[in-house]
């Protein structure tokens, strides 16, 4: 059954990210930010109805806070990262979550990745190097030195790593009370303290009126993702379903060629493969 869930995850990811980036170019990135974390809340809430109220256990809403903090940053950097980069050249790096994982371990608990995870880290690397091998005319560094000039790209590493701590916090909320009102009350905490935030976005690029409704349908996409996200890790442990999310990326890259007009598919799609099959490795 998680799988099934974490699969859906992976096609919730890749959709909320192909289309945060197409409601950019309308709308100020605050904007798109708070409505793809407020706008979820009406399918958590349904979610939450159906499943019934859960008993809130002692440390909930310490985590949940906590989440709710950094993701204030890492969805706003993730959003900006879309408008100004493609897909292609952004998503992918978001894999590098587990890897953020693996190395805040051997900080914090002085444990060393095995064979595999070694393995992981070496094909992500070649992974990240693979997405920008069009680059390779002007000598073989310049695609590192891609990753590093592009902006996106710079941003969606900082976005992983944010993310490599935000996602104990979120599976310490759910089990201390359930997938449908962790998910709720993340919408909520995240669409009250983000006000002030998005009074200065909306300042800078006034709303259009025709747009409100495809921010509900980003708030769908993203609502897919995140409650099939923490339904799989109630039910598993949680490297693993972000593990198969990130097998998102080659979708988003699938997207970013087919509604964004992105080029050099086949690298992108070459590189977000072995970046994911790397996480995959390191989830093992």
């Amino acid at each position: 059954m998680w799988i099934a869930l974490a699969i859906v995850t992976a096609l919730g990811f890749a959709a909320t990210n192909s289309y945060a980036k197409t409601l950019s170019r309308s709308a100020h990135i605050f904007t798109v930010t708070w409505a793809m974390m407020l706008f979820s809340l009406p399918w958590a809430l349904l979610m939450l109805g159906l499943r019934g109220m859960p008993a809130i256990e002692d440390g909930f809403y310490l985590a949940a806070l906590g989440s709710v903090t950094l993701n204030m940053v890492a969805v706003t950097l993730q959003v900006k990262a879309l408008s100004i980069s493609p897909l292609s050249v952004t998503v992918p790096f978001l894999s590098l979550t587990p890897l953020f994982m693996l190395l805040t371990s051997v900080i914090v608990l002085g444990e060393t990745p095995d064979t595999k995870g070694l393995l992981g880290i070496i094909l992500i690397v070649i992974g990240g190097y693979t997405i920008h091998l069009e680059k390779m005319r002007g000598g073989f560094l310049a695609p590192l030195k891609a990753i590093g000039s592009e902006k996106g790209s710079v941003m969606m590493l900082l976005v992983a790593f944010l993310w490599s701590w935000t996602a104990a916090f979120d599976k310490v909320a759910v089990l201390r009370s359930s997938p449908a009102f962790y998910t709720a009350f993340f919408s909520v905490a995240f669409g009250v303290l983000y006000l002030p935030v998005l009074v200065v976005g909306l300042r800078k690029k006034s709303l259009p009126g025709p747009i409100v409704p495809r921010l509900f349908l980003l708030g769908a996409f993203s609502a897919a993702m995140i409650l099939s996200q923490m339904s799989a890790i109630e039910l598993t442990v949680a490297s693993y379903v972000i593990a198969i999310k990130r097998a998102g990326a080659v979708v988003a890259v699938l997207l970013g060629y087919l509604f964004h007009r992105e080029r050099h598919l086949a690298p992108r799609i070459a590189g977000a493969v072995l970046m994911t099959l790397g996480v995959v490795l390191i989830s093992l």
